[in-house]
């Protein structure tokens, strides 16, 4: 047994589905198949029953993941302690970053990464807009949506919600919709219309399209400052509204769901400065997962 194929078995443990695991790893479905087939005849049990709607734990397999998920974590610590180990790490490294999640996700748990590596210079470019992959813009790059092309080695590392918020000053002077229809009658916070191909925007048009935005705003950063001080409703990710106490509205609405991806340059593999910052990176966001999915 050897820690790759229980890789693969975590992955299918917490997607309870081939597909979902072999797209999170950057795999095809057969090569996901076949390694966990490799395990069980390594361990010489079944791992999973597959069901209609999924692979789910046999009682071998629900005994096998949490040493797996332990094995997971002591992989994670020698991977870091090697790259401390590789040499004195300085130089620099460039990400692009979505909007807001840097600021509120990611920096905040940048501190001892800073203090193990205090020579490694960082470039963090945070932008609504999705970085262009065409050339060597950024080492890393943090995505809400998968890009179909470009120099970059791809790994899903979680997934990010977004609903409609109001703060509550907002609420106790113009009440709060009822109902998607309701929006027409509400001050709503939008995109001008040459970002109107953004996710958030084309999510909230497909919610209702009887209204018509009073505010125009070119960032997350300006909709959620926007939303805090009573100017509007705002589509705007539940991680950045909660803690300035903006309230949920259309709660009965399904939230929007977007996947992050996780992007590491061809060229950058080899550099332990690089992998140093892409280690940590996938630790802040395996932490704040609670956080990021709500």
């Amino acid at each position: 047994m050897n820690w790759n194929d229980l890789k693969f078995f975590l992955a299918v443990a917490r997607a309870k589905s081939l597909s979902e695991s072999a797209r999170k790893l950057g795999v095809s479905t057969s090569t996901v198949s076949r390694r966990i087939v490799v395990l069980e005849a390594d361990l010489q049990s079944n791992l999973f029953r597959h069901h209609h709607d999924g692979y789910e734990l046999t009682l071998a397999g629900v005994e096998l993941l949490e040493p797996a998920e332990k094995a997971e974590a002591q992989m994670r610590l020698l991977e870091r302690s090697a790259l401390r180990q590789e040499g004195h790490l300085s130089g620099l490294v460039r990400v692009d970053l979505p909007e807001l999640l840097g600021q509120k996700i990611i920096l905040p748990g940048l501190q001892d990464f800073f203090d193990d590596y205090p020579d490694i210079r960082m470039d963090f470019r945070s932008s609504v807009l999705p970085v262009r992959l065409r050339s060597q813009e950024s080492d890393i790059v943090l995505r809400l949506v998968r890009p179909e092309k470009g120099n970059y080695r791809i790994r899903q590392v979680g997934r990010v919600d977004f609903g409609l918020f109001a703060s509550k000053a907002y609420i106790e002077r113009h009440g709060e919709p009822a109902k998607a229809q309701d929006l027409a009658a509400h001050r709503i916070i939008g995109w001008p219309e040459d970002l109107n191909f953004l996710t958030m925007s084309a999510w909230l048009q497909s919610i209702s399209a009887e209204f018509y935005p009073s505010l125009f705003l070119d960032s997350l950063t300006a909709h959620l400052e926007a939303a805090r001080h009573g100017y509007g409703i705002a589509v705007l990710p539940t991680f950045a509204a909660r803690p300035e106490g903006l309230h949920p509205i259309l709660r009965d609405v399904p939230p929007l769901k977007m996947d992050l991806w996780l992007l590491l340059h061809d060229q950058s593999p080899t550099s332990p400065r690089v992998r140093a910052v892409y280690e940590k990176l996938i630790d802040i966001l395996a932490r704040n997962k609670g956080v990021l999915q709500e």
